[in-house]
């Protein structure tokens, strides 16, 4: 027999659902209540756990985002191992959805060169989470989220995949722009030397070499080895400014300028986390090219 709670839950959604109210979809990273809201539309109240400004590498569910999900149709996580948590948190929504957007979308794997000390060692190979830098990536993630929607309410299905076609028809138009700001940049200059491993997919899709001075978590120290390569690595790299992260201590990285005389630019968003006018995913890919073309172009 099934827990009164359950049953009372299913029993409130499938009455929300027959009564037309919106669906309510949690979000376990920024972006993903972007794309919850740019798909779902007025069929869907997002609750965006994480929030505008936070860091999705740093959240662990606490008791109320728990009741927010289990009052939720379904649970949206970036997905290939960005949440360590979320196996347990499967085993405790249990009745609710939780869909990885990104387990689908191709992955590029870390590399031997991406990690860092506090790395495991058998880090390499294994899929590099920050897959929403690619514009494309997020076209596919559109798709995912409209059918996850539409699988909880089979009558916005239309509705769902319409605002995903919008949507991607508009990240289309953004792919062109930035290919044809980024193209200011010489050939020479496009490299970017980063806070964190954040940008690969972005640098594979716009043909830049990338130079990370942490791996994929920016809370990890480097080693002073590790540093004083990082030094003689933007050294040969000849490049001019190095980019810092948005709300991220931009020390380590005023050292290496220092040291290498170059300049820092404008700070990039890395993980979604940017807020007010930057806030979503086309906010942060206009924010990060006008922040690299500005520093990077020829005077």
């Amino acid at each position: 027999m099934a827990h009164p709670l359950i049953t009372a839950f299913f029993g409130y959604l499938t009455a929300a659902l027959c009564s037309g109210a919106p669906l309510q979809v949690a979000a376990l990273h920024p972006l993903m209540a972007d794309l919850a809201r740019q798909v779902g539309g007025a069929r869907v109240t997002v609750v965006d756990l994480v929030g505008e400004g936070g860091n999705p590498h740093r959240f662990e569910p606490r008791p109320g985002d728990l009741q927010r999900m289990q009052a939720s149709a379904m649970v949206l996580a970036a997905g290939k191992n960005l949440e360590p948590y979320l196996n347990r948190l499967k085993d405790t929504l249990q009745a609710v959805s939780v869909i990885e957007v990104g387990s689908t979308i191709p992955s590029l794997m870390v590399t031997k060169d991406a990690l860092h000390s506090d790395h495991p060692p058998d880090a390499a190979g294994t899929p590099d989470p920050h897959w929403w830098h690619g514009v494309e990536n997020m076209r596919r993630a559109a798709r995912v989220v409209a059918m996850a929607l539409a699988a909880k309410d089979p009558a916005g299905k239309a509705d769902y995949l319409a605002n995903a076609a919008a949507y991607g028809a508009r990240l289309e138009q953004l792919q062109r722009w930035a290919r044809g700001e980024l193209a200011k940049v010489p050939r020479a200059q496009r490299k970017l030397v980063t806070a964190h491993n954040a940008f690969a997919y972005f640098a594979r899709d716009f043909d830049f070499e990338l130079i990370a001075v942490a791996g994929l978590n920016d809370e990890q120290n480097n080693t002073p080895q590790e540093l004083a390569q990082t030094i003689e690595t933007v050294k040969k790299s000849g490049v001019k400014a190095i980019f810092p992260e948005f709300n991220a201590n931009a020390k380590v990285l005023q050292s290496i300028a220092t040291a290498t005389a170059t300049s820092l630019a404008t700070p990039l968003i890395a993980d979604g986390n940017g807020t007010g006018s930057n806030a979503g995913f086309e906010a942060m890919i206009r924010h990060n090219v006008n922040a690299i073309t500005q520093a990077l172009a020829a005077p």
